[in-house]
């Protein structure tokens, strides 16, 4: 926490910071905003490619069920941390229908309030027919992710991941 808290009042600056300008004066700038809202791509999304998103109300383990196409990429964010440690059978039924509906090689990033997402590794599940943990079904992407969590803007999270599910 301190590292974070630090890190966000000392070494993050505001002005090209979008997510901290939000949380501090309450409000964009034009030229401190996510990209969507730029000019430019905020005009291409009025002029119909907002249409193409498709919304859903849902679990992650409920819309990966229903869904019918292999997936490459999964955004997990940090509700995994919360799910191992009070419904740590929700987050083995998730990891399942992950390794269910992803393609090979799919990438997988999440992140973790805690420096490390140990409970990940020993989560199982059936692949290929057989009991097997979830860190034997990843490649790690260290370097990466460490890369990434230096360059983070927000920085309030202790740790990212990025994994690739075995081909």
């Amino acid at each position: 926490m301190e590292d974070c808290v630090e890190t966000v009042c000392t070494r993050l600056p505001v002005t090209d910071n979008y997510f901290w300008r939000l949380y501090l004066f309450g409000r964009y700038t034009r030229d401190c905003c996510p990209e969507y809202l730029r000019e430019p791509n905020f005009q291409r999304l009025k002029d119909g490619l907002a249409d193409r998103i498709e919304t859903h109300t849902n679990s992650l383990t409920g819309f990966l069920r229903q869904h019918s196409r292999p997936l490459s990429r999964f955004v997990l964010l940090d509700h995994m941390d919360w799910l191992s440690h009070r419904h740590p059978e929700a987050l083995a039924e998730e990891w399942q229908a992950i390794v269910d509906r992803a393609s090979a090689g799919a990438r997988i990033l999440w992140r973790s309030g805690g420096v490390s997402a140990d409970f990940v590794d020993p989560v199982r599940v059936r692949h290929q027919g057989s009991p097997t943990r979830v860190g034997e079904l990843i490649r790690y992407d260290r370097a990466l992710a460490t890369d990434c969590h230096r360059r983070d803007r927000v920085h309030t999270y202790g740790s990212f991941h990025i994994a690739h599910l075995a081909a």
